[in-house]
């Protein structure tokens, strides 16, 4: 008796098979991202954290400039003799131009927030460099420079969002994991201040928002993290100088 043994099934059915391989060997790196730590993933093109143990951190702010909160915040800065970063909508900064020439001007950074706050994970390639080029040419027209790191909106980012920042020569930041606040859901100035100190470590980068609704609580939690992480001896500084401190943790 000869046994044969038939292909055709096996041909039906090739592309459920390959889309299984791809998923059970793509497994262990997306585990490994998605569990890399309590402060950030494994990603190499994106950061959340730096390596150090020198105690200074960087303090973030999305979705502005606004004309309310912004000045506040830069007036507080200044008092502590601080530096932050800045991450701008476009469509903001065309809105108050003057409260993104004052953030230049003390000194502090500005990043690309998008121009319309687009979740860039959603759209083409070619909408996502289209929205972030006219973040940028909108910021640079301002300043007279244009910004260098970009945070996508909601921390969403696929693959493609990569070759588009290096287009842009921009680096992706995000923030760390145990420093999200959620100021934006004003959950109270006691939970703000609560959520960034109980959990503070150097090399932390810190998730606030200046813009995209009211932010006095924003504005009044960071009057209190400010002197509290001035008394434990933090240096608050812009991402750039926190990158060129430690190494970079993505």
């Amino acid at each position: 008796m000869i046994w044969t043994i038939s292909l055709k099934p096996m041909r039906r059915h090739w592309r459920i098979f390959a889309v299984v391989m791809i998923v059970l060997l793509g497994a262990p790196a997306w585990w490994k991202e998605v569990h890399a730590g309590a402060r950030g993933g494994t990603n190499p093109h994106l950061i959340w954290y730096v390596n150090t143990s020198r105690k200074v951190v960087a303090l973030t702010f999305d979705d502005g400039p606004s004309p309310s909160a912004t000045p506040r915040i830069l007036s507080m800065l200044r008092a502590a003799h601080a530096k932050a970063t800045f991450f701008m909508l476009g469509q903001a900064a065309k809105a108050y131009p003057e409260v993104v020439r004052q953030v230049a001007r003390q000194g502090m950074e500005i990043g690309n927030h998008t121009y319309a706050h687009i979740n860039l994970k959603v759209h083409s390639m070619a909408q996502d460099e289209a929205d972030l080029a006219k973040a940028q040419k909108t910021i640079q027209t301002i300043t007279g420079h244009a910004p260098s790191l970009m945070r996508p909106p909601y921390g969403a980012y696929n693959a493609s969002l990569i070759p588009v920042a290096q287009a842009l020569h921009l680096k992706i930041i995000l923030w760390s994991w145990t420093e999200d606040p959620r100021d934006w859901a004003n959950p109270g100035v006691a939970a703000i201040v609560s959520r960034v100190l109980n959990h503070i470590q150097p090399g932390d980068i810190v998730l606030f928002h200046d813009g995209g609704g009211d932010r006095r609580q924003t504005v009044e939690a960071l009057a209190l993290i400010i002197k509290d992480l001035t008394a434990q001896g933090y240096h608050m500084v812009t991402v750039s100088r926190l990158l060129k401190i430690g190494e970079a943790r993505s």
